[in-house]
């Protein structure tokens, strides 16, 4: 099998996972009866001093011997620490000495719930092995308290890495992860699906059928959860739309999904590159970018997620609509492949990353990105440190409609706030004569992060999460997915699931 016959096997996998975000037009019809619920506080004032400001406003620096004052949600002032201390009245003072103060990772990209529960069963298998393994898993057996209690641990994991903002696409039930997330504290971010197609190997040959009464009821549900969360101001979590493939939707399914973004004022996420282009260039007449440009559902505030083969007349019409491509770099190099990045970053393409599911360290992420695009050009390149870590940050906030309030330290914006500490063998020497942002994005980990700061907040401390019981997470998913992989070893197919039982 050739490279491309098996990334497009994948579109199989990918639409089945789809699949299960039908339930979530039925899940958490009345979100108080899930477990859990974070208690709401006034964030007290926080001067964050002694530490390495890595500000990511653009200008590539770092800010010795300056304090960040936080007031509120926001950041309010970056000055000397006395001088802040003199003028501001302070509630608690953060001593950063040996740590980065970063703003806080902006995850572009994840699937919360299905990762931890398909971690360590999905890894060694190819994606149509693991859609046969999951989909009758999420569909038939957990229920919507389960999705919550798997999207709860997945956001212990997100926040404990430093991601203090995810961008959750359809799959597993929206409105339970949305429950989740704001109970976590993190700044979530979920998009439920509302494409209209289900038949995923007949519409990619052009026999796909389209579904009104699975349609009615997903645009139905992604209105109940705009209405709940976007238009909340007390709430972290926002809301975006989500085809989970174009090719799963019919036309006027596109044009709709566009205009109920528009209608509530926020963007479009789908996933595409898997091969469907060829499909579309039978049907249409046109590549799948060109088809998308040409309708208008790409623009600045659409997120396409994937791209791997993207073909080289795509790149123009992607580039001129102004829409953002989301990498996940370390999820699809365990499978062997990526995306042609030279063409892309030649190409100066709107690029942030995300994680894509069963592993959130975004240092992992930071790291694949920089290693693919050398290996696909058989060099360093223009792209060095500074580059991707933007893209894990500024650009990635931008790419999920928040670049005027997150993704920098700047005053003003909301205070999203990372500590890393760098004060370790395996990013030591640091002094003067060492660059941190390259230090940081080459050698650090997730488990460097010591301080997790969103809206004013800390949800995270000594690098141990404050607003969930960490233990009794790790104890329910166990428990749930002793449960639910009993179940689903136990059906009729399991035969042809002995390979990855354990």
């Amino acid at each position: 099998m050739n490279r491309r016959d098996f990334i497009t096997t994948a579109v199989s996998g990918i639409t089945m996972a789809a699949a299960t975000s039908a339930l979530a037009s039925e899940c958490c019809a009345d979100e108080s009866s899930v477990p859990g619920k974070r208690k709401e506080s006034t964030p007290a004032s926080i001067l964050i001093k002694n530490g390495t400001i890595v500000p990511m406003d653009g200008n590539n620096r770092t800010l010795e011997n300056q304090a960040l004052l936080i007031e509120g949600d926001r950041i309010s002032a970056i000055g000397k620490a006395e001088d802040l201390l003199n003028t501001h009245t302070v509630d608690r003072v953060i001593d950063a000495s040996g740590k980065a103060v970063m703003p806080g990772f902006v995850n572009a990209h994840t699937h919360a719930a299905d990762s931890t529960i398909l971690r360590g069963l999905a890894e060694d298998i190819d994606p149509f092995q693991y859609s046969q393994l999951s989909v009758p898993l999420e569909e038939e057996i957990l229920t919507e308290e389960d999705i919550y209690s798997f999207a709860r641990l997945g956001s212990v994991e997100l926040l404990k890495f430093g991601n203090t903002c995810a961008m959750e696409l359809g799959a597993a039930s929206q409105a339970a992860t949305a429950q989740a997330f704001h109970d976590s504290g993190i700044r979530g971010i979920i998009a439920p699906d509302v494409s209209d197609i289900m038949e995923d190997n007949d519409a990619m040959r052009g026999g796909g059928k389209a579904d009104p009464k699975l349609k009615k009821k997903r645009f139905a549900e992604a209105r109940r959860l705009l209405d709940k969360w976007q238009r909340n101001e007390e709430s972290l979590v926002n809301v975006r739309i989500a085809n989970y493939m174009p090719v799963l939707c019919s036309p006027d399914t596109l044009l709709e999904s566009k205009a109920l973004a528009d209608e509530y004022d926020v963007g479009l996420n789908a996933h595409a590159g898997f091969g469907e282009t060829e499909y579309f260039k039978s049907v249409f007449g046109k590549n799948q970018i060109q088809y998308l440009f040409d309708i208008g559902y790409l623009d600045k505030n659409t997120s396409i997620v994937h791209m791997l083969l993207t073909e080289k007349e795509e790149v123009a019409p992607f580039k001129e609509s102004g829409a953002w491509m989301i990498h996940c770099p370390f999820e699809f190099a365990k499978r062997g492949y990526s995306a042609p990045m030279d063409m892309l970053y030649e190409a100066n393409l709107n690029i942030a990353l995300g994680s894509d599911w069963l592993m959130f360290d975004p240092f992992e992420q930071m790291r694949y990105a920089a290693v693919l695009a050398r290996l696909n050009r058989g060099g360093i390149g223009s792209q060095k440190a500074y580059d991707f870590l933007d893209m894990m940050t500024n650009k990635a906030a931008k790419a999920v409609g928040l670049g005027e309030q997150v993704g920098s330290l700047e005053v003003g914006k909301k205070a999203d706030i990372i500590l890393v500490d760098f004060h370790q063998a395996h990013i030591s020497p640091m002094n003067r004569h060492y660059d941190l942002v390259t230090n940081l994005v080459y050698n650090a980990h997730g488990s460097d992060v010591r301080t997790v700061i969103v809206g004013g907040k800390v949800v995270v401390e000594n690098g141990e999460i404050k607003t969930i019981d960490e233990g009794e997470a790790i104890e329910d998913v166990n428990r749930l997915s002793e449960r639910a992989l009993t179940k689903r070893f136990s059906m009729p197919d399991a035969n042809s699931l002995r390979a990855y039982s354990g």
